[in-house]
């Protein structure tokens, strides 16, 4: 994966390239404080009209993700340049790094105070499907999943999903799995539900239609309808499992693409490869085995705002039933996620290599469990990850996006996956405690390779005015049992055209520090200039295990105001 970025080779050559074009000018040390900015502001989308509905070809997107997209890559300039200096910048970050709220994505657990029942109950805000009839509008015309699309009796419209026949909670569970992590990372989902229902309870309403293998309208029978509900596998009772997905709010505008940007959206501002949001999915695709992440599993919608015709588009994620084991109708093959469908380069090394050479991922095995299928994390390797069609977003990802992506992953401990995995409702024996160990271990493979570029410092509070705190999500993740860290930390003052002074520096056994005497000893010394450039950098190293191996710098950008100081930013090296 891309997300990996550059590795300290790479580095030592872009920095090389990068100080030739330059002319030999060298960049301070010690960066400049950014302007105060809120950690998790909100962006208020701008009003406006209601774009057009957009229904692109699927049958493109394979093409142009499998082959165009891949071979353009190889031989364009650009892909080497942003090999050797890390990739483009995202470009909706705020000064702490963070993806602030806005219609793409929404802080969640990464805000803090997410419980595990806020993990079980997902994005439920209206409720189940109403009791009564489920009247069959049509069948599903997405997807390779099994199912039918409904309204209840109070009129919501439900897109319905059912197991395949021999393979009960395989496809049903993962979405429900999936949806929630999800939602809990911060992305929009649709509000689900996993329902046993009579089959009685759907009837074909006049005029239902479906879909050909050509994608043609034509009219559904109740012959076709009862033909799909006889091979579900219901209860001796005629009962049988559903997945009932609400259709979400707005008005349904076509799905989004994972390039370029919506030219009648103005909010709209930023390619949507250069959004960090987009660019951090992929390491959740990766945990949970999200191998479908094609366009047409993401939708937008025109959400009103008051009376008049105007509101913003908001945009969803859909569709998980290809994370997991689980493979829409069936279950995973061996070599999904850890290969794309038409894996140009695996082809181009193993033909290089005579046929000696066998992929690495060969000896997976399926699970016992029926209901789980292929998801291991033995032989999972997050940095060889890869969908089943390249994504473009997921392409620039850098170690950036990854890092973020990970802070998000972190804060998911034990407590909150068993309540994801509890709403999945597996009824197999030891299904449940199997995924639950399987997602925590991949987690934390995933949480090693984005942490060892980076330290995992984050959340910077001020208590008592002067008293600096910051989390240690590897040590919160217990990724550091046994290592016993410790901490560095030094501080300097960002005076306008001068070399910072070092002002304090010291070790502490947490990442904690209190700045009470430093500043007052500047602000009664200094005061005039202090307040022309009241910015302080607190520099952090984390040193860990018996060499003490000590980790690359983060600063954390101060202001003092009045009788506090106040984070305004954050900038971090990687190793």
């Amino acid at each position: 994966m891309s997300g990996l970025g550059p590795s300290p080779a790479r580095a030592v050559v872009a920095a090389l390239a990068l100080a030739v074009a330059a002319g030999g000018c060298a960049a301070p040390r010690y960066k400049r404080a950014p302007h105060d900015q809120q950690f998790q502001r909100v962006v208020e989308p701008t009003l406006h009209e209601a774009p057009v509905q957009l229904k692109p070809t699927d049958w493109w997107d394979h093409f142009l993700f499998s082959t165009v997209s891949p071979a353009a890559r190889l031989v364009s300039p650009a892909t080497w340049v942003g090999w050797l200096v890390g990739g483009r910048k995202a470009l909706d970050v705020n000064a702490f790094g963070e993806v602030p709220d806005s219609p793409w994505f929404e802080n969640r657990v990464g805000r803090g105070g997410f419980t595990a029942e806020d993990m079980f109950r997902g994005p439920a805000t209206e409720g189940p499907p109403a009791d009564g009839p489920l009247t069959v509008v049509s069948g599903k015309p997405e997807g390779v999943s099994p199912g039918v699309v409904a309204r209840d009796a109070a009129g919501a419209l439900w897109f319905v999903k059912f197991d395949p026949p021999a393979y009960l909670d395989l496809t049903t569970g993962a979405e429900v799995v999936a949806q929630r992590i999800l939602h809990a990372a911060g992305y929009h989902v649709p509000e689900t539900y996993l329902i046993t229902i009579d089959l009685e309870r759907l009837r074909l309403a006049p005029g239902a239609t479906t879909r050909d293998e050509y994608g043609r309208d034509k009219p559904l029978t109740q012959k076709a309808l009862s033909v799909l509900l006889l091979q579900l596998n219901p209860n001796r009772d005629g009962r049988l499992r559903a997945f009932f997905s609400r259709a979400v709010p707005g008005r349904p505008l076509g799905p989004f693409s994972y390039r370029g940007a919506r030219l009648d959206d103005p909010n709209d501002t930023i390619v949507h490869e250069r959004r960090r949001s987009l660019r951090g999915l992929w390491l959740f695709s990766a945990w949970l085995n999200n191998t479908d992440t094609r366009n047409q599993n993401t939708i937008d919608t025109f959400i009103p705002v008051g009376d008049q015709d105007q509101g913003y588009v908001r945009h969803y994620l859909l569709d998980f039933g290809d994370s997991l084991g689980a493979s829409g109708d069936r279950e995973k093959k061996r070599s999904e996620g850890y290969q794309p469908r038409v894996p140009w380069r695996q082809m181009g090394i193993r033909t290089l290599a005579l046929g000696f050479l066998y992929p690495y991922w060969l000896p997976t095995q399926r699970s016992q469990f029926r209901s789980v299928g292929m998801y291991e994390s033995t032989y999972f390797d997050p940095g060889r990850w890869a969908p089943e069609f390249p994504n473009p977003a997921f392409e620039e990802a850098t170690v950036r996006d990854t890092f973020w992506a990970a802070t998000i992953a972190a804060r998911m401990g034990p407590e909150l996956l068993a309540a994801a995995v509890d709403a999945g409702q597996y009824r197999e024996p030891g299904a449940a405690r199997y995924l639950r160990q399987q997602l925590l271990a991949r987690r934390n493979k995933i949480l090693a390779m984005a942490f060892d570029r980076m330290p995992a410092l984050v959340d910077p509070r001020v208590a008592d005015g002067y008293r600096v705190e910051l989390d240690d999500l590897e040590k919160r993740a217990r990724l550091l049992v046994g290592k016993e860290p410790s901490y560095e930390w030094q501080v300097r003052w960002n005076r306008t055209g001068a070399v910072d002074p070092v002002l304090g520096q010291g070790e502490a056994d947490a990442p904690v520090v209190d700045l009470r005497s430093i500043v007052t000893e500047i602000m009664n010394n200094r005061a005039s200039d202090f307040v022309e450039d009241p910015y302080l950098t607190l520099s952090w190293w984390r040193r860990t295990g018996p060499e003490r191996r000590r980790s690359a710098r983060m600063d954390l950008y101060l202001r003092v105001v009045g009788r506090r100081v106040l984070p305004v930013g954050i900038y971090r090296e990687t190793n």
